[in-house]
């Protein structure tokens, strides 16, 4: 895999990044999001101020929103190859930019957006022009709104460094998207600088065909597959609010505990 890696935040190209199956549920978020970027990385968006500089993808824990983006970095990279672009994920992860220590989360961040001029001259070829998105996971974690009982003094510094360099940003080469489980926790400063857009929960049908996806990989007889989809079906729908993490959970662990997978 090609990769560069720093204290907080890594890259990936998005050939890198394998293929995964969306459910129809998110496929038009994907779509979307995949479209919109794509405008912008071809140079079509001809404003000065652009009214946003990324994604910010809200929902419950587990309804795949960290996978739908590293999907749709995949599709733009294999869309824009023919362009002459190449599309890298910088993921962030922000427990690594948190520090006690006065200035040294400031610090962290910053060092993440200072990364992205280098990186760029790092990965131009004769080619291939570099396209970056930079994932910020759980945002909610870094940049707390303004107010709450949570939010620590650096915070408040982290977010206005965080404002200035999105504002600096031309998304015509870098795009912001991030995730949060937790809006009410999210700057009203990001929010506005970033299109929101809600994942909602999943189906049960629809989990249902991730969990057929999972047990077409084993070498179950028809008859146990047939059994053990009907138990995992019915435990779903005991839960309040089942999630793509939930149908993995259950079917893995109904397999090895029902003995339908051998150790």
């Amino acid at each position: 895999m090609t990769t560069s890696e720093s204290k907080s935040s890594n890259l990936v190209i998005g050939k890198d990044i394998p293929e995964i199956e969306l459910i129809p549920g998110l496929k038009k978020i994907e779509s979307l999001i995949a479209d919109t970027c794509e405008y912008f990385f071809k140079g079509n968006m001809r404003m000065n101020n652009p009214p946003f500089k990324g994604f910010l993808l809200e929902g419950e824990p587990g309804t795949g929103k960290t996978e739908l983006f590293r999907q749709i970095i995949r599709k733009l990279d294999r869309r824009l190859r023919g362009h002459g672009f190449r599309v890298h994920m910088l993921f962030v992860d922000g427990a690594t930019i948190a520090a006690p220590k006065w200035g040294e989360a400031e610090k962290n961040l910053a060092a993440v957006f200072n990364r992205i001029n280098v990186l760029k001259d790092e990965i131009r070829n004769k080619k291939f022009s570099p396209k970056l998105i930079i994932l910020f996971d759980d945002i909610e974690s870094l940049m707390i709104r303004r107010g709450v009982d949570l939010a620590k003094e650096w915070h408040y510094s982290i977010n206005s460094i965080l404002f200035h360099e999105i504002d600096r940003l031309d998304p015509g080469d870098v795009m912001i998207c991030a995730t949060t489980n937790r809006p009410d926790l999210v700057d009203a400063a990001i929010q506005t600088r970033l299109y929101r857009i809600e994942v909602p929960l999943v189906s049960v049908d629809e989990l249902m065909i991730i969990v057929k996806e999972i047990l077409e990989y084993s070498e179950m007889a028809e008859k146990d597959r047939i059994k053990v989809t009907k138990s995992i079906k019915e435990k779903l729908s005991k839960l309040d609010k089942p999630t793509i993490r939930d149908a993995k959970h259950i079917t893995i662990i109904e397999c090895i505990e029902g003995g339908y997978w051998s150790i």
